[in-house]
């Protein structure tokens, strides 16, 4: 059996939640475009309903946390890894994956009532860590560009649960 045909191209909101360890509010894949071996594309609609929207800049313009441009692309990046790999759920729980660095050039801000795509490449993997860059988009106007490492660790052992 192939990745491929365990994994469809597309994916929806609730196929990702069983493949990344983020749920509501902090998970920020609504959806996966498509992807392959080295690229994924995945978009967040940007809502005032979401907590960590209407907190952000309660009196001010309605735009979305630069940070979580940055987030939305290291959560693509890790979804990225689980879909080429086809990491079991018992090696989920053994390790976790964390952001070594990253870079972020902001750009435009996103507004709520958008919908934004990242557009991710994963440009090297050396032993367990994942380099990459992502474009962050809302329809044609470009938001952000982001640079980072990741890398899985090993959970410390009272933490990991049988």
């Amino acid at each position: 059996m192939t990745i491929e045909t365990l994994f469809p191209q597309q994916l929806d909101y609730h196929q990702i939640v069983r493949l990344v360890p983020y749920r509501s509010p902090w998970l920020l894949l609504d959806r996966v475009i498509a992807w392959d071996n080295r690229n994924i594309t995945v978009q967040k609609s940007i809502s005032g309903s979401d907590p960590m929207m209407a907190a952000h800049l309660a009196n001010g313009p309605s735009i979305m946390p630069g940070v979580l441009y940055i987030e939305l692309v290291g959560q693509a990046t890790m979804l990225h890894s689980v879909l080429n790999t086809g990491v079991t759920e018992k090696s989920k729980q053994e390790s976790t994956a964390v952001l070594g660095r990253c870079k972020g050039e902001f750009i435009s801000p996103a507004f709520i009532g958008e919908t934004i795509t990242a557009e991710v490449t994963v440009s090297d993997q050396i032993a367990d860590k994942t380099i990459y860059e992502g474009v962050v988009r809302a329809g044609n106007r470009l938001v952000c560009r982001v640079s980072g490492m990741g890398a899985v660790v090993n959970k410390p052992a009272a933490s990991i649960s049988t």
